[in-house]
């Protein structure tokens, strides 16, 4: 046991430093334990984790990789000393030298699902999905658990590769195998579509963008300027009215659905039923900004101005309700004015925002 001047065990005073955050001094004095007690394996593994943390990441591997040219050694001790190396690697972004030593932890304990966790967000990290996938699914096994979306996302990814280098074909026929892993995940949908777009097929790009609103109605405003312009360019006006009407049927109060319904009938020409549109919203969504200025803009056009006017003042003084005060100096937001900041204990530093 190796002891201060002052007869306190080192050791022990080190893991105090280590406690209060005080990484310099408690390397240093970990440095001098293992200087003297080259048996202290323990204290060799926390200098490597220290010499990680604070930024030394190549010294903290020639601890740690140095304790495994060591014969004899438990395996229990050998894979603890393997998991911190791991991590050592991971802290130098040198994901390959990671997973090698992942996979040596897996072939000497076979079920780990620790390793098999690193491998699984390693290969993630790396971009390959297809292992990704592999070692979820392992980890999945292990605990009895099922996420098919996640690994319907991972298959996606695996498509998107061959979408990046103009195989869409290709892509397409992987994202049908995300569909088949789970076919509520919205993904393959929207991917598939945008390939067919990308090989100038619109009437299959159409047809997969309205299967995507079918799955995932909530997240259907992401097709909608896409899909409303290729409609148009078809003539195929009262498609545009169904898509919409298709949405609204699942989700009457969807504000993006029925702003878009809105903006069609004003591209028909129908300012009326723009109208219409808008004020109905208006009056499910009465906190919607966007659905009033919407109106105000139509009945601007179809010179409804006092009525616009009415809208337009209802609105701001909405605004004004919302009115928050931002601290200048940390940024922290309250509702009622103050002169002294509550967060950061300055005074005079709010600003008005809207």
């Amino acid at each position: 046991m190796v002891k201060t001047k002052d007869g306190l065990d080192l050791y022990t005073l080190a893991l105090n430093h280590m406690l209060h955050g005080e990484y310099k001094t408690a390397i240093k004095c970990l440095k001098d334990v293992v200087k003297h007690d080259t048996d202290n394996i323990d204290a060799y593994i926390k200098l490597g984790v220290l010499l990680r943390e604070t930024g030394e990441g190549q010294n903290a591997v020639k601890v740690h990789q140095g304790l495994l040219f060591r014969r004899e050694m438990p395996q229990d001790e050998r894979i603890i000393i393997m998991r911190h190396l791991l991590e050592d690697y991971e802290a130098l972004e040198d994901r390959e030298k990671a997973l090698e030593i992942a996979q040596k932890i897996v072939d000497m304990t076979r079920r780990n699902l620790w390793a098999y966790d690193k491998m699984h967000k390693l290969y993630r990290d790396l971009g390959n999905w297809e292992k990704a996938a592999e070692y979820l699914q392992k980890t999945l096994r292990f605990r009895k658990k099922t996420q098919s979306r996640l690994l319907a996302i991972y298959k996606v990814q695996e498509g998107m590769e061959k979408y990046k280098i103009g195989q869409y074909h290709e892509a397409r026929l992987i994202f049908r195998k995300a569909i088949k892993i789970d076919s509520r995940c919205e993904a393959p949908y929207y991917h598939i579509a945008n390939s067919y777009m990308k090989d100038q097929r619109q009437e299959d790009a159409i047809l997969w963008w309205e299967k995507y609103a079918d799955v995932a109605p909530e997240k259907a405003s992401l097709i909608f300027q896409r899909i409303q312009r290729v409609l148009f360019n078809l003539g195929n006006f009262s498609k545009i009215e169904d898509f919409y009407q298709k949405i609204l049927a699942k989700k009457p109060d969807d504000i993006q659905a029925n702003l878009a319904l809105a903006s069609f009938y004003d591209r028909k020409g129908d300012l009326n039923k723009a109208i219409a549109t808008c004020d109905d919203l208006k009056d499910k969504k009465p906190n919607s900004i966007a659905a009033k200025l919407m109106l105000v803009k139509f009945l601007v056009q179809n010179k409804e101005l006092h009525r616009a006017s009415e809208v337009l003042n209802g609105t701001i003084e909405y605004l004004q309700g919302l009115q928050t005060f931002v601290c200048s100096n940390c940024g922290n937001q309250i509702a009622e004015i103050r002169w002294l900041c509550p967060a950061c204990g300055e005074p005079d530093t709010y600003l008005s925002e809207l």
